[in-house]
């Protein structure tokens, strides 16, 4: 029996930013229905061998390639690509999902029935078809990474290539995301993924490649790569396995530092808290967990004052802040967003972090010395003087979380604060709960069930605008064990 025909054929030298290599001797070849995973610390150059997978660096995203890298199979596009964020992937050119998934087959000049073929059959591959006919903008951060797989997926090229795909999915859709490659695979398409969640790599990749500072420092089975005990990279970590021991903390009681009664909120005609009742303890690091969509982050929005709560009452700290507009709660509240790059607008990393406390009139001096101790947490001590644009997406998030940090809030919410982090950042992430914790409380927004089991006493599952349990968190729920 023959071997399937080679979907990319790559070599590569050297690919350069301007002055700094981001890869070096890379050879890589992905044969039709092979599943390549691609593993590695931040920085290791995961996201430049996708871009230059997919074809778009030196068109779309300027780079200096080295080499070569050939589609031997074409089509139009000869690949599919999407990105690490979500709202990247979007044109804004469709005023649905359904017509923002058109846009690419319609670029292709299929006809109608074509098209509506293309989008129905990458919906439901995407698991999507509920989302048809929402207005994007409206959605969930996993929401919108479900449609940004679904408009790659109505190109029907032979190469998908996958940046970080399931890191904002909850873990019933990471799992029909791995049938949906599962069965592509099948149909013949090959796929390229970059993930930080190793155990989806480990059951769903045919092989797997790690990378470390911008090379192939190991190749092969998945397990044999992912599961070596010490790990191949102390960045990266490795498999976590049910012997793996896992902290457990006594439960005890913590006066209420938040207290919410009966809060319901939501956009437009839409409701999407109802009736909403929580507290949590001064002390507590607590986990907010449900399906993308379940109204998570709209709860942390409305605790910060972005969305207008249309009955309940707010409390922190024994003071009522449901009246309050956003720049008072900011004393006592702090948000960190999925997307950090919407909180990032200073010339430096230093003056970001600085800028929270200043906001809320502290000296200058006073402001740089709390600027600096939550940019040492983060890692990030070393890099003040760097501007935010140029810090990798996982690194702005851990900013994000020291400029917070900074303003010494009572409550802070994090909103996925692991998506694409490795085991180094995510170490820097529970070091800075650790911080919040000692200093009143927190709420991590996450499907990182595995982080949310290391780093918080406990869940709190939001369904459908309520809050329906709260828990001791387990793993076994989650299909891929983040």
């Amino acid at each position: 029996m023959s071997a399937p025909p080679l979907a990319l054929s790559m070599r590569l030298r050297t690919v350069a930013y301007d002055d700094r290599v981001a890869l070096r001797d890379i050879a890589l070849d992905i044969a039709g229905g092979e599943i390549v995973g691609v593993a590695g610390h931040v920085g290791a150059g995961k996201s430049t061998l996708a871009l230059a997978a997919a074809g778009l660096l030196g068109r779309s995203v300027p780079a200096v390639i080295n080499g070569t890298i050939v589609h031997p199979l074409g089509g139009r596009p000869p690949a599919a690509f999407v990105f690490a964020n979500p709202s990247t992937q979007l044109t804004e050119l469709g005023e649905t999902v359904e017509e923002e998934v058109a846009v690419g087959p319609e670029n292709q000049a299929l006809d109608s029935h074509a098209i509506r073929s293309r989008v129905d059959g990458a919906l439901a591959l995407a698991d999507a078809l509920p989302l048809a006919l929402r207005i994007p903008r409206e959605l969930s951060g996993g929401e919108l990474q479900r449609v940004a797989l679904a408009s790659a997926l109505a190109l029907d090229a032979p190469l998908l290539v996958l940046d970080e795909p399931t890191a904002q999915l909850d873990p019933e859709s990471a799992a029909q995301f791995a049938n949906a490659v599962r069965a592509l695979s099948e149909r013949g398409v090959a796929v390229l993924i970059v993930e930080q969640n190793l155990a989806l790599l480990a059951s769903l990749a045919d092989r797997v490649i790690v990378l470390a500072d911008g090379a192939v420092l190991a190749s092969g089975a998945p397990r044999d790569v992912l599961g070596r005990n010490p790990p191949l990279d102390a960045r990266l970590g490795a498999l976590r396995t049910a012997n793996d021991a896992r902290p457990h903390r006594t439960h005890t009681e913590h006066p209420p530092l938040l207290t919410i009664e009966g809060l319901s909120a939501g956009y437009g005609d839409r409701e999407v808290l109802h009736e909403l009742s929580l507290e949590i303890g001064d002390g507590e690091v607590v986990a907010w967990i449900g399906r993308n969509g379940a109204g998570k982050s709209t709860l942390a929005r409305a605790i910060m004052g972005l969305v207008p709560a249309r009955a309940g009452h707010i409390g922190v700290a024994e003071r009522e802040i449901s009246s309050l507009p956003v720049h008072e709660r900011a004393r006592l509240v702090g948000l960190v967003f999925q997307d950090p790059r919407r909180q990032l607008f200073s010339r430096t990393v230093l003056e970001e972090a600085m800028f929270g406390p200043r906001t809320l009139g502290v000296a200058r001096s006073v402001a740089r010395a709390q600027a600096r101790e939550a940019l040492s947490v983060v890692g990030l001590q070393e890099r003040e003087s760097e501007h935010p644009g140029d810090l990798a997406p996982q690194v702005q998030r851990r900013l994000a979380i020291a400029s917070a940090l900074a303003t010494r809030p009572r409550f802070l919410m994090l909103d996925e604060p692991t998506a694409g982090q490795d085991a180094e950042g995510r170490g820097f992430i529970r070091a800075a709960l650790e911080i919040q914790r000692s200093r009143g409380a927190a709420a991590v927004i996450t499907h990182d069930l595995g982080f949310a089991q290391d780093a918080c006493d406990h869940n709190v599952t939001i369904t459908g605008g309520h809050m329906s349990h709260i828990g001791r968190i387990s793993v076994e729920t989650d299909i891929s064990h983040r």
